[in-house]
Order: C-alpha cells, then sequence, then structure tokens
C-alpha cells in the first residue's frame, strides 16, 4: 500500500513538472505530413507577441486562439515590397480559420514565412492560448 501511495504521488508531480514545461516553452508534436503547436502567452499592456511559421510548398495551416481579453490579430507574411494581412481582425477574444499559401502570392518559391501576431489593447497583462496545425495538402 505504502509503495502505492508512493507511485500515485510521483505520477502527479511527474504531470505537474511536464504541464509546467509544455507552458513555458510551448508544445510541438510532429506526424508525418503534421505538426501541432499548442502554447500559452503572457502580453504585457501595450504590448505585442508574434508567432511565426515556416511552411514549405504544399503545407497550409489551421489555427485557432482564446484571449483573455480584446485584442488585434493578424497573420502577415513579408512580400518583397510590402507586408500582406491573409487575415486582420480588431478588437476580438477569440479566432480560428486556415491560412493556405496557394490563395497567397509567393515572394520565395521554397518556402513562406506567415506569422500570427496579437497586439494587446488593454491596460493589464493578458493571457492568449493558441493552437496551430501545420499539414500537407
Amino acid at each position: 500500500m505504502k509503495f502505492v501511495k508512493s507511485l500515485l504521488i510521483s505520477i502527479a508531480l511527474l504531470s505537474i513538472l511536464i504541464g509546467c514545461t509544455a507552458k513555458e516553452s510551448g508544445v510541438m508534436m510532429q506526424k508525418t505530413g503534421l505538426t501541432t503547436i499548442n502554447d500559452s502567452v503572457r502580453i504585457k499592456p501595450g504590448g505585442s507577441h508574434e508567432e511565426c511559421l515556416e511552411l514549405k510548398v504544399g503545407q497550409a495551416f489551421d489555427y485557432s486562439f482564446d484571449a483573455s481579453s480584446f485584442v488585434n490579430f493578424n497573420v502577415h507574411y513579408h512580400g518583397d515590397d510590402e507586408v500582406h494581412y491573409p487575415v486582420n481582425d480588431k478588437g476580438v477574444m477569440m479566432g480560428k480559420g486556415i491560412v493556405d499559401p496557394r490563395t497567397h502570392d509567393f515572394y520565395e518559391k521554397d518556402n513562406e514565412f506567415y506569422c500570427l501576431m496579437w497586439d494587446n489593447l488593454n491596460d493589464e497583462t493578458i493571457e492568449v492560448s493558441f493552437s496551430c496545425v501545420l499539414r500537407d495538402k
């Protein structure tokens, strides 16, 4: 009985430790043709957070997020002379969508960098939890 109790306590502590590590560094899992990123970030008042993804030709990604308060959110990529915004939402607390580079102009044939960006519109620190799934089309 004492051994079982010690084992359960060890498992519980390990679960807490893994959870804390995942939250601090984000979680990235890779499977054939599929990469998932889950993370949560704190954004200071007036600050922003940017998460950039490298997509190879033929890849797309799904995204979703929840914010503890209102943010301006965009998905953007840099073209030869300007920044392009496939998604540009103002004053939202959540979002969800699919970004398929085949519907945008590439500036480089081998890969494309897309960035998700949240701007904190508040006088207090907020938290944003997000998920991205990169997949082959």
